[in-house]
């Protein structure tokens, strides 16, 4: 099912593979652009650099899991995280996009500051 191999993908760049130089060349499109939860717009090379110049990154919670398939070879994934703390609640959206050997590249992401939940 597409839902839970996109999940998995972009669950990995919240752990062990998030600092992997090599993981991220495979996974991130060439032409990956991020805007980040502080409204920046980055591109592959400034996201490569600034995820494996962490020395630890954040215990990152994922949840509610929605996807939209635009096509056979175009998804959004749209999700919520929490720090494992509790704290940076985000809403996410992920743009997939499947290359011609059948492998998803994550080309888009953005990370919103969730509203406040009453």
């Amino acid at each position: 099912m597409l839902l839970e191999k996109l999940k998995a993908l972009e669950c990995s760049l919240h752990g062990d593979k998030r600092n992997d130089r090599q993981w991220l060349e495979e996974i991130l499109h060439p032409d990956f652009r991020e805007i980040t939860r502080s409204g920046v717009m980055v591109d592959r090379k400034e996201t490569i650099d600034s995820l494996t110049g962490e020395e630890s990154g954040p215990n990152i919670l994922s949840s509610e899991f929605r996807l939209i398939s635009m096509s056979e070879s175009v998804a959004i994934l749209q999700y919520r995280t929490v720090n494992s703390d509790g704290n940076r609640p985000s809403l996410r959206s992920s743009c997939w996009v499947c290359s011609g050997n059948g492998k998803w590249l994550l080309a888009f992401h953005q990370g919103t500051p969730a509203a406040e939940m009453s």
